[in-house]
């Protein structure tokens, strides 16, 4: 299996996945978070395809025909969105699937003995880094105007 095909089909899935949260939660917050990491998957997939021209891009990996990939899991869940308690359960759950794909990809990249393919799943991790920051940075800004404390005597206050 090509190894950026595979990964720019995660970040599709990634997309939709995304994009049902976003439909299905009754939280305009949460509809907020989820609808900017579905353009934050829209945008990596774009810096994906634009690899397929470079050397190495068209590296295969047997390791990838072996699994399903964690967004096609938790696409075939229901009600998901229903665990969410509060609107930080929504974001711990979008970093965890984003660790989850970052581990992914090391334990296919420590088994790759095709040099070509490990560089590119080495290359994807790299990226899928700066993903996980950027969903972080994402729920910062959303959530700032909640935590935000001035001045240090106001540190005995307790968070809306």
């Amino acid at each position: 299996m090509n190894v950026l095909e595979h990964a720019m089909q995660m970040e599709q899935d990634a997309t939709l996945y995304y994009e049902k949260l976003a439909r299905e939660t009754p939280s305009r917050e949460l509809r907020t978070i989820f609808t900017l990491l579905a353009d934050a998957e829209r945008s990596h997939h774009r810096a994906l395809v634009a690899r397929k021209g470079e050397k190495g891009a068209q590296a295969d990996s047997p390791l990838l025909e072996q699994s399903r990939n964690i967004f096609q899991r938790l696409l075939a869940m229901k009600d998901l969105h229903g665990s969410f308690q509060v609107d930080s359960d929504g974001y711990r759950h979008a970093v965890k699937a984003e660790e989850e794909s970052i581990k992914y990809y090391q334990k296919v990249a420590e088994q790759e003995q095709n040099e070509e393919a490990k560089k590119l799943l080495l290359a994807i991790i790299a990226e899928e880094k700066i993903h996980l920051n950027i969903i972080e940075n994402i729920y910062e800004f959303v959530e700032a105007p909640r935590t935000y404390l001035e001045w240090r005597e106001f540190s005995n206050l307790k968070p809306l």
